[in-house]
């Protein structure tokens, strides 16, 4: 009979998903979850039993928001499902530790099929009794999870230090009177002598820094230390009668909708704060910085590279995290990924590490999504085939600037004896020599109309809108610095298309001058004139998800030759 009974709900990292408030004023994804059966951001895979060996019967699919929703109507909260430890609701269902196969199983079953017994003797709608095991244990569950990465971007982060709804618990020394700042609240470190965790003010690292994915005997997994943080802050807030206060409810951080909503208020307040507000107070870290080689080992000469300056207020508000560039500690990128490669980068090197065009922690890596976006991906989807960037590129990051820094002789200046302060006032004087402001050519040396007449055996000459093509490109830049660094040359803009002419000039040579009409056989990589005029502008609109022309809209360009 005991193994027949359903299996309702889980404990550990995935079933910390479950810690819910019902008394929770923002009630933001909860109608999410319930508006699409099909797909909910609020399922939790129930495999508990796992831990004990093999399962008797599949795993359960349990829809959380959905039964808070209905504690909810019945008045009732989170301690219906879970115990209260130090103040604190504990995820794991109705036990705040596990202890052996049978006595976990026997917690669900009473606790789950039980209040299903009650709610049916009063004639309430409920879900399934003892025998329905099926009903609960179904390998082909009916609904799909929709459920989104969450996490503490930068400027969720800003809100949480900005806001007075989160004090500091702990008194200044020197005044006796709460501290400024907040961050107490939650990070940490863990003493292991004590196995107790404690605050360390100047040390505040990263959740990821301990919290894995798993969970380890020192610590829990970075899900269930989350949610048991952060569910729990946002609940207690709300029973004090804060009005705006953390989502409790699944799809409340992990739906679509309501990170939507976050993300649109994390703007907002962004915007609010100014342009010299930090989101992120790390001690110690500088708004700017030299991105350069460790010293190197006994025996090796150091590369000849100049340095990069580096603009870390900057990239903090123009990137979601920390995580974007750091991986689990927020420690300079040297300290890991050597010149030569070592274990703690993954045999990565430095170069490497900062320059590969595939990996979305490094530079370039990162830049190159920024250009696939639509609004730059009419010119970049194009250039994107070249293997070797341009040298005249390279020098827009590796700044080549007169610093006066010691160095042995025959090698480049020792940047790693400087000190962080010293860094940053270098990196400084190096980058007012660098324009951060995308330029074009004055409007009236842009040529208002450009004929095409290549196809008037077929078509009418297509007229196209040169001028306000690119004055469309440059507006669709002038808000980002990075796009300023590398177009501040007035002609950058025109290599898109005009991609053999000499940099910088006003006058480019005509298409038909490399590409022949008809199509030169004897030089099979370069296209026909035809061709390349549809593959240019046709893979242009593509890439910029133009709705009008469509590019295959053929009279959307050419009027039809009356016949």
């Amino acid at each position: 009979m005991e193994k027949g009974r359903v299996l309702l709900l889980s404990a550990g990292a995935m079933f910390a998903l479950a810690v819910v408030s019902i008394l929770s004023l923002e009630a933001q994804g909860v109608g999410e979850a319930q508006a699409n059966a099909a797909t909910r951001a609020d399922m939790v895979t129930i495999d508990t039993m796992k831990s004990f060996g093999k399962l008797d019967l599949p795993a359960v699919t349990f829809l959380h928001d959905k039964h808070t929703l209905a504690l909810k109507t019945g008045e009732k909260d989170c301690k219906t499902c879970h115990v209260e430890k130090d103040g604190l609701v504990v995820a794991k269902f109705k036990r705040d530790k596990d202890t052996t196969q049978a006595e976990v199983k026997a917690v669900y079953h009473k606790g789950c099929i039980g209040c299903h017994k009650d709610m049916a003797a009063k004639g309430q709608k409920t879900g399934p009794q003892d025998g329905a095991c099926r009903s609960c244990h179904d390998a082909k569950p009916k609904v799909v999870s929709a459920k989104l990465e969450g996490g503490l971007t930068n400027a969720l982060h800003f809100r949480h230090t900005s806001t007075k709804e989160i004090p500091s618990a702990l008194k200044d020394e020197a005044t006796g009177e709460l501290r400024k700042d907040n961050c107490d609240r939650c990070h940490h470190e863990f003493n292991k002598d004590t196995k107790k965790t404690f605050y360390a003010k100047g040390k505040e690292g990263t959740c990821r820094a301990c919290h894995a994915e798993k969970a380890t005997k020192e610590s829990r997994s970075m899900s269930q230390a989350a949610h048991d943080s952060c569910v729990n802050c946002h609940r207690t807030l709300a029973l004090k009668g804060v009005k705006e206060t953390g989502p409790t409810a699944c799809a409340g951080c992990h739906g679509k909708e309501a990170q939507d909503k976050t993300a649109a208020k994390n703007k907002e307040a962004v915007a609010k704060a100014g342009e010299d507000v930090r989101l992120i107070r790390r001690a110690g870290q500088p708004d700017l910085t030299l991105i350069s080689i460790e010293k190197p080992a006994e025996g090796v000469k150091p590369q000849a590279m100049s340095p990069v300056a580096f603009n870390h207020k900057l990239h903090e508000k123009n990137l979601d995290t920390c995580r974007s560039c750091h991986h689990k500690e927020t420690v300079a990128c040297s300290k890991c990924h050597t010149v030569a490669g070592s274990k703690e980068g993954g045999f990565v090197q430095l170069e490497k590490a900062m320059h590969l065009a595939g990996s979305k922690k490094s530079c370039v890596g990162c830049h190159n999504a920024s250009k696939a976006e639509a609004k730059c991906a009419g010119c970049h989807d194009q250039l994107k085939a070249r293997t070797k960037p341009a040298s005249a590129a390279c020098k827009k990051c590796h700044i080549q600037g007169a610093l006066k820094i010691a160095a042995e002789p025959g090698q480049m200046p020792a940047y790693w004896s400087m000190k962080p302060e010293e860094k940053a006032a270098a990196a400084g004087e190096l980058l007012k020599g660098r324009a951060d402001k995308a330029d074009i050519f004055n409007t009236e040396d842009i040529p208002e109309k450009v004929v095409i007449k290549s196809l008037v055996n077929e078509f009418e000459a297509s007229e196209m809108p040169h001028r306000k093509i690119v004055l469309k490109l440059a507006e669709n830049m002038k808000d980002s610095k990075m796009s300023g660094v590398f177009h501040a040359d007035p002609g950058t803009l025109c290599q898109a298309c005009h991609h053999n002419s000499q940099a910088g000039a006003k006058k480019p040579p005509k298409c038909v001058n490399c590409h022949g009409k008809p199509f030169d056989d004897k030089q099979p990589n370069r296209p026909g004139l035809k061709a390349a005029y549809h593959g240019q502008c046709m893979s242009c609109h593509k890439a910029m998800a133009l709705k009008k022309p469509l590019n295959t809209d053929c009279v959307g360009c050419h009027k039809e030759k009356k016949k």
